[in-house]
């Protein structure tokens, strides 16, 4: 390679490594978000904490599809188009907690978000049965815990059934309400032991 090439190249390699130095990025403003809210003060901070532990679900109800019972109740239907934007198990969660903080905040428990802090006592579900069936019936079927430092204070199973129709979107409505009312019967069957918890 030629000589003055050679000295060109590093001379041009090094200015434009001096002149990347040189420069600045104006810099960086950091934002929160205002809920507009007063903050709250130590006579209105809740009691006592209740944390949600992942809802679980058994696998035949695990799918992205809605399922349906058929034939005797031993046969599934998964649909492939009528589909959950959420797994199922997470959209539990998240209306059951919607559900309890609505019901307990007001009386001093706070409901814990999904991923936040572990509560002073836990709530764990597991649903058995979250499906419809051929005559157009939504069925529920869950049990539960209420737990403090892993041992279990009160448990119990909830059974509800619903009509729905045959359509997805009827069968989702009522599985939603379902849900909603597994939450109201925990909300009324926990806050004794809640309001005692601390």
């Amino acid at each position: 390679m030629n000589p003055i090439l050679r000295h060109t190249t590093i001379f041009l390699a090094l200015l434009t490594l001096l002149l990347t130095a040189c420069g600045r990025s104006a810099p960086t403003h950091f934002y929160l978000l205002d809920s507009g809210q007063p903050p709250l003060t130590a006579d209105s901070l809740p009691a006592a904490s209740l944390s949600i532990a992942p809802v679980s679900v058994p696998d035949y109800l695990d799918r992205n599809g809605l399922v349906r019972r058929s034939d005797g109740q031993t046969r599934l239907e998964v649909s492939e188009l009528d589909i959950w934007a959420e797994p199922l198990g997470q959209g539990a969660r998240r209306v059951l907690g919607e559900v309890l903080a609505a019901r307990l905040l007001p009386r001093g428990i706070d409901v814990i978000a999904a991923g936040d802090r572990q509560g002073d006592m836990e709530l764990a579900v597991a649903l058995e049965r979250l499906d419809g069936d051929t005559p157009g019936t939504a069925r529920l079927q869950a049990r539960w815990q209420l737990s403090r430092g892993g041992e279990a204070l009160d448990r119990g199973i909830y059974a509800a059934s619903e009509d729905a129709g045959m359509s997805s979107a009827s069968l989702v409505a009522a599985q939603s309400r379902l849900l909603q009312g597994l939450g109201e019967h925990l909300a009324e069957r926990l806050l004794p032991r809640l309001k005692g918890g601390r």
